[in-house]
């Protein structure tokens, strides 16, 4: 399977990419896989000498950034995902502008406010008040602005 990796990549996951391919370690991981078809995480602890835990979660982290796919579910079969980025200056102040105009667009669309308001509701999804589409609701906004919003300030990693 092949992959290209878009021109247009937003900051959260031209991040992701880079800190994934900042790992000495990861990278390593990368090269084990391109040398297989499937591995599993015990491979990978047996070549790389890595605790299973770690080799693990470099796995789930190389699946999560688009550089490794699974297969299979139980027991955790992964495959190498063959990609390009195409990497400049342009294409990270495309990135930037892209991540700034989510939240223009949404101070547009719902008010100067927004951004606070879906702060102070996350508060309530956070301890479990709320579902992601009740806050949506609360908030008189769509659910896909909603999730769009979320993900750009980053509140599903907190």
């Amino acid at each position: 399977m092949s992959t290209s990796i878009p021109p247009v990549l937003s900051q959260k996951r031209l991040r992701a990419i880079a800190e994934q391919l900042a790992n000495d370690r990861k990278l390593e991981l990368l090269s084990f896989a391109a040398d297989h078809d499937r591995f599993d995480v015990e491979a990978v602890k047996s070549e790389l000498d890595l605790p299973h835990s770690t080799a693990h979660e470099y796995c789930r982290d190389l699946r999560s950034a688009g550089l490794l796919r699974r297969v299979k579910e139980k027991p955790a079969i992964y495959a190498p995902v063959e990609f390009d980025i195409h990497l400049s200056l342009a294409a990270i102040a495309e990135a930037v502008e892209a991540d700034e105009e989510t939240l223009e667009y949404a101070i547009a669309e719902y008010g100067e406010g927004i951004i606070d308001d879906i702060l102070d509701v996350w508060e309530r999804v956070d301890a479990g008040e709320l579902t992601y589409r009740e806050a949506s609701a609360t908030l008189e906004m769509k659910h896909a602005d909603f999730l769009r919003i979320v993900a750009e300030l980053e509140l599903f990693e907190r």
